[in-house]
């Protein structure tokens, strides 16, 4: 069988590692696969490593440009009849709406969108709201199979009209094998160092955290915040506000550092202080190095994080309520560990890799 993937950008994030993770081990079955992107970022380099054939869509990228659409619509009808998949698997808002109706107009005998959050959920005003619900819903319709990486996502849509037999929750999963058993934890010193990891981007809440440690340290002064990220379109204002802050001591922002796997044992404590997420796999691969975990209750973060039980859980942009769990963890060694350990407990029962891959494997070969 044929399997096309096709995503919008080919930088790394959790819709790039998603989409490696699918078509590796489904190539591993045997299957015919390529994966389809906007770029040449390190989703690119990955698939090469593992033999996998990419096809880049030229002009295909995030941002809504007019003249640009219409080449990229050219170009990924143009890919369809050429490579003439059995199925292909959409993945992100933009590609989703694009590619299902290319897909539709191309003949595709199966179409799959995996929403990784919805857009509708995103800071915008009313009527682009509406325009977005709109889109999505058509989507939904023009896919014969969408899941869901949340129940959140899913509750988001499963009362529109049509959909009812059309969308399925699969949460990400990862591979537990990736942090051993006997992980020998780098921690104990007397600073407590509290990580973030993601996209410079305002969906991410990275202003917030900041703004969250600039009242802590008036406090205590015992911490250091470090963000890990390749780059994004808020790098300028948060060096800036880092820096009109005066919080250098107590906040690194650190682009384009290769991370190894279990990179975050050397941290105590991670922060997700989003606007707007799916099911974030950082999330998940924190809590496999037993770190507990304090993060806005926003998408599908609540079905990973258990309030009181191996982490917080934080309205969005509440830098009072961020404030305060952190200092509750910052205090308590023993807390931290209780919580770490639920969080470790927690991913291994309920996200792995193989559950992820087995429930999306039906969907590919069932009707």
């Amino acid at each position: 069988m044929k399997i096309l993937y096709i995503i919008t950008k080919s930088n790394w994030g959790g819709a790039q590692k998603y989409v490696f993770d699918l078509a590796k081990h489904t190539k591993e079955l045997g299957e015919d696969v390529s994966v389809a992107f906007g770029g040449n970022g390190a989703l690119a380099e990955k698939l090469k490593e593992k033999n996998i054939r990419t096809i880049e869509i030229s002009d295909l990228e995030r941002d809504v440009n007019l003249e640009k659409e219409i080449k990229v619509f050219r170009n990924l009808y143009k890919t369809l009849k050429t490579e003439k998949p059995d199925i292909i698997h959409l993945n992100s808002s933009k590609i989703g709406a694009l590619g299902s109706l290319l897909g539709r107009m191309a003949g595709i005998k199966k179409i799959i969108f995996t929403a990784h959050g919805f857009p509708f959920r995103e800071e915008r005003g009313f009527f682009q709201i509406l325009i977005i619900k709109f889109l999505s819903w058509l989507t939904i319709i023009f896919s014969h199979k969408t899941i869901c990486v949340s129940k959140k996502d899913f509750d988001d849509v499963k009362d529109w009209l049509f959909v009812k037999d059309k969308i399925f929750t699969i949460h990400n999963g990862i591979d537990l094998n990736e942090i051993p058993e006997n992980l020998s934890l780098e921690r104990g010193s007397n600073i407590v160092k509290i990580v973030s990891i993601g996209e410079l981007h305002k969906n991410k809440g990275f202003e917030y955290g900041i703004k969250t440690i600039s009242e802590m340290r008036k406090k205590i002064q015992n911490f250091k915040y470090t963000i890990f990220s390749f780059g994004g379109d808020e790098k300028f204002n948060l060096e800036k506000m880092i820096k009109d802050l005066s919080l250098q001591d107590f906040v690194e922002l650190n682009i384009n550092r290769e991370k190894h796997s279990d990179f975050l044992k050397d941290f105590d404590i991670y922060f997700m202080p989003s606007i707007k997420e799916g099911l974030p796999y950082v999330l998940l691969e924190a809590g496999l190095n037993s770190l507990p975990l304090v993060a806005s209750d926003t998408g599908g973060i609540g079905e990973i994080v258990e309030n009181y039980k191996n982490g917080f859980l934080i309205k969005p942009k509440d830098i009072n309520g961020f404030e305060l769990a952190l200092e509750k963890l910052i205090e308590s060694k023993n807390l931290r560990e209780e919580f770490g350990r639920e969080a470790r407990d927690k991913v291994k029962k309920e996200f792995s890799l193989e559950k992820m891959l087995e429930k999306t494997k039906e969907l590919y070969f069932n009707n």
